[in-house]
């Protein structure tokens, strides 16, 4: 213990270690009536540092080209070790960081934390927030899926709008004349090293403003203006060990519902991994919708609300610039949402509830009716900021009492506040919904079921593989999860050259891309990720729904992916189907009298008698299925079955907080 002393002593006397613990933790007082929207200032801290570490042993595995980007983050996937668990928590861990700094950024307009002496503070957090928004969108990019690409190309070409310089300013971001390969090493290091040393930077001086001016509270008071005779905060407390320990309760919250999405649903149904994304970027092939992912869709929304890509540029862009103006534009004379007037309530309801659906509007494909209502919900935006000096300065408020005040609330009416938001927010966006498209068989994948999955193996090599390959993932890796020994694999569903192909060999096939594109037009397309590219429902629908068309190059066409070029490949199995007689749903083009539109069979009749009856054909279709689905995604299975362990884990953690956090609480009033 001397030796620790005295080594403590002589580190002191050259780094103020004690004297900075002292002033930002163990004598930084706070108020002592923070409640749960206080948790997101640490929480986003708890993110900050799990996308950097992260971050860096992706790195160590990626690769910044354009042949090698989208391989390299499915090698991550599939062969490092617990490669799958880190790319999960750098990407939930984004959205993560987004959701956590909107709420944070939520609260501070609430409780008026951009006011006097507050003003920089504010400013140096909407700095935070631009290069938070720079990071992400650069790291979006990289994976180098078809969002990555299409998103990337609609968001750099907005600066080619700019007058004058547009397009060479363009040109400089792309590092070409194209989004390509430099566009990628330059944004890859942008992404691992220029912004991340920004962010760090700025949290920092973020940090140590908050603690010169102090924390702001739900009721906006000053608690430097009432000190006891030590000079004290008579309503502080100090930030250690209260509300370090405090925290920690938030932490373990927070960290369920994350671990959730990690370990049972990592892609969020598409909000945070896209579909598209499963799929490598091809300049050849636009997908069907354009759009960024979720914490970017409200300004994105905004931008196709102004049909002029400039003007639209020019509106996007004011929406972030006018939020470093908060401060100057509230002109209440009190500070937090508890003591203004019924207009700033109303008012700060409709913001978030157009935000909230200029956030859905984003990730859907444009239309009509939702152009209108993003242009509405745009205006309801800019007028709570651009009105706000007039209603703040007009409107009553409430007198706000001297010491701060520990209840708020209450559960019940924030509850009911939640619900009346999630109402306004789903009846607009109900009426523009477009109805579903092609309708889907469902079914239910079970990738515990190893017969099914060496069924669908089996099926998948003497149908799939002459045509299509699954490069992304190796035999051995197949063959150890599906428990087939390695011999079988090399001598009944390897059909390469015995002493060319290995047992670890990436599961490409036979036929070359100039054979490909010879027979069908282009290439066949790898199907390593077909079912997180389609999802099973769409794959189970497709295979079962080939029927005789003449007209078409192979004779078939598909129900659910009409006019495909390639032929029926389990044609021996099925057998043909046609459109059963009178039992067409479609209609003719009214105006040419060609074509059908809609269902073109309402139902189907076999022709021609396959080797298997219809009930043992659907089996093989499902095995096929499931082990698409288990191509798509080896680890899980094995990732749910750990997320059960995990979140018990945190759920026993948090009984140890609850009741710590009770303990230091007890004696606090």
């Amino acid at each position: 213990m001397n030796w620790l002393t005295s080594m403590m002593d002589w580190v002191n006397a050259r780094i103020p270690i004690i004297a900075t613990w002292e002033k930002h933790l163990s004598k930084y007082y706070a108020p002592k009536n923070f409640n749960t929207w206080y948790f997101f200032g640490s929480l986003a801290m708890l993110v900050l540092v799990n996308q950097l570490l992260t971050g860096v042993w992706l790195t160590m595995f990626y690769e910044a080209t354009e042949e090698g980007a989208f391989a390299s983050v499915e090698y991550i996937m599939r062969d490092v070790e617990w490669g799958w668990l880190i790319r999960y928590l750098h990407a939930t861990g984004a959205s993560a960081f987004f959701a956590v700094v909107y709420l944070h950024m939520l609260r501070g307009m609430m409780y008026g934390s951009y006011r006097k002496p507050r003003e920089l503070l504010w400013l140096i957090g909407m700095v935070i927030y631009v290069a938070l928004m720079a990071e992400a969108f650069m790291g979006y990019v990289l994976p180098w899926g078809q969002m990555s690409l299409w998103g990337a190309k609609v968001i750099v070409s907005l600066f080619g709008t700019v007058p004058i310089i547009g397009e060479d300013l363009q040109v400089w971001i792309q590092g070409d004349f194209v989004i390509a390969g430099a566009t990628l090493t330059r944004f890859f290091s942008l992404h691992v090293i220029a912004v991340p040393l920004v962010l760090v930077m700025l949290v920092f001086v973020h940090i140590v403003a908050l603690h010169e001016v102090g924390s702001n509270n739900p009721d906006g008071i000053e608690i430097k203006q009432n000190k006891d005779e030590n000079g004290i905060p008579k309503d502080g407390i100090p930030f250690h060990p209260y509300y370090s320990v405090h925290d920690i309760v938030g932490v373990c919250g927070f960290l369920f519902i994350f671990a959730a999405i990690v370990f049972f649903a990592p892609e969020m149904g598409g909000y945070f991994l896209e579909a598209p994304n499963f799929e490598h970027a091809n300049f050849l092939k636009t997908p069907e919708h354009i759009a960024p992912v979720w914490y970017f869709t409200p300004f994105y929304s905004m931008l196709r609300a102004v049909p002029d890509p400039f003007w639209g540029f020019v509106v996007m862009a004011a929406a972030i610039v006018i939020l470093f103006l908060l401060p100057w534009l509230d002109r209440s004379p009190v500070k937090s949402i508890r003591y203004k007037g019924t207009i700033s309530k109303v008012m700060l309801v409709a913001f978030i509830v157009s935000f909230l659906i200029l956030g859905v509007l984003g990730t859907w494909a444009p239309s009509g009716p939702r152009a209108a209502l993003a242009v509405i919900c745009t205006v309801i935006y800019f007028v709570y900021f651009l009105a706000m000096p007039f209603w703040t300065k007009m409107e009553g408020t409430k007198p706000v009492p001297e010491r701060v005040v520990m209840k708020g609330i209450g559960t019940v009416k924030f509850l009911l506040l939640v619900a009346v938001i999630a109402v306004l927010t789903a009846v607009p966006l109900k009426a523009v919904a477009a109805s579903s498209g092609v309708k889907l068989d469902h079914v239910e994948v079970d990738l515990s079921n190893k017969a099914s999955l060496q069924s669908g193996a089996k099926t998948f090599i003497n149908y799939c593989m002459g045509c299509h390959s699954a490069k992304y993932s190796r035999y051995e890796r197949v063959a150890d999860d599906l428990g087939i020994p390695h011999e079988l694999m090399l001598k009944y569903m390897m059909f390469g050259d015995e002493k060319v192909e290995k047992i670890g060999d990436l599961m490409t096939n036979a036929m070359s891309e100039k054979q490909g594109s010879d027979w069908f037009g282009t290439a066949p397309p790898d199907l390593t990720l077909v079912s997180r590219v389609r999802s099973p429902d769409w794959l189970y629908t497709y295979m079962r729904s080939f029927y005789r068309d003449d007209s078409r190059p192979f004779g078939v066409n598909n129900k659910t992916f009409p006019n495909v070029g390639m032929p029926h490949a389990l044609l021996e199995l099925q057998g043909m189907q046609e459109c059963a007689a009178g039992a067409s749903d479609g209609k003719r083009d009214p105006l040419t009298g060609d074509g059908v539109m809609g269902d073109p069979c309402g139902s189907f009749e076999i022709s021609q008698q396959g080797n298997l009856s219809p009930q043992e054909y659907d089996q093989v279709v499902y095995d096929l299925v499931n082990f698409l689905a288990y191509l798509g995604e080896p680890v899980a299975d094995e990732r749910k079955r750990i997320g059960v362990y995990v979140l018990l884990f945190i759920l026993l953690l948090s009984v140890f907080a609850y009741f710590l956090n009770k303990e230091y609480w007890k004696d606090i009033h």
